[in-house]
């Protein structure tokens, strides 16, 4: 069986919806899973031409106003066409992610693919959404960074003592760090893993909705701290805002 596993995120790096169809990708193994991003320059041939070789084709994308981020609508629209034209017989599955930390939002976003594949005469064989889903990748490498991180300190506090460089209680410190991230990630495990052997039998499944295990109040209070610090690093300083523009420099 040939795969082919889209990541539908526009950030040229990591992400969310990256994060998402490697680990789904992991579950599918033995099977053979080519990897492709779809670029915002709207050159899409990289990926058509492995659409009629594929059993499977498998979109992980973010929840963007309740719908298809804009970028993605129009590689659909190409490929709609390009699957009409080339008789594609693939089967479609979707991972759904988004802010929001209920999976079931993403639900109207899932019924737009189901749709999709009706026009191009595509399977529809079921999609997953995540609610929380940036929060799990979050979560994921600030876990595994701060275990590694206290794993190294305490084999240097081990060997300047003169003790074990591993000890037991390093090992259990990192095993502990690795469990916590697994407790807020079982349902996206969990549900992930359900669609890989739905995609292993090219079985059709009802949509599923899974979410960050933790408390709605918690989830929302680091969101919003999150998302300050996101403005923060990635946006202009509050005082930048206020700062006199000239216009004349663009005129010129």
């Amino acid at each position: 069986m040939n795969i082919l596993v889209v990541n539908g995120s526009p950030k040229k790096k990591g992400g969310a919806s990256a994060f998402f169809s490697k680990v789904l990708s992991f579950m599918l193994f033995p099977q053979k899973v080519m990897s492709k991003t779809i670029s915002v320059s709207r050159n899409y041939d990289n990926i058509f031409t492995d659409l009629k070789s594929v059993d499977t084709v498998i979109i992980s994308v973010p929840l963007y106003v309740d719908g298809i981020p804009s970028h993605l609508i129009h590689f659909l629209q190409q490929m709609e066409q390009y699957c009409v034209n080339n008789k594609c017989k693939f089967m479609l599955y979707v991972i759904s992610n988004s802010g929001f930390v209920g999976g079931y939002q993403n639900r109207a976003h899932l019924e737009q693919y189901k749709c999709w594949c009706e026009r191009a005469g595509i399977r529809w064989g079921g999609g997953l959404g995540i609610g929380g889903g940036v929060m799990l990748h979050v979560i994921f490498y600030v876990t595994l960074l701060l275990g590694i991180i206290q794993f190294v300190i305490g084999i240097l506090i081990n060997i300047f003592s003169g003790e074990p460089a591993v000890s037991n209680a390093l090992l259990l410190s990192f095993t502990r760090s690795m469990i916590i991230w697994l407790f807020f990630s079982s349902g996206m495990l969990f549900y992930e893993f359900i669609l890989a052997r739905a995609i292993k039998k090219q079985k059709i499944i009802k949509n599923k909705y899974t979410r960050a295990m933790v408390p709605s109040f918690i989830f929302l209070i680091f969101a919003d701290i999150f998302m300050a610090l996101e403005a923060l690093f990635h946006g202009k300083i509050i005082f930048s805002l206020y700062k006199k523009i000239d216009y004349t420099k663009d005129m010129q």
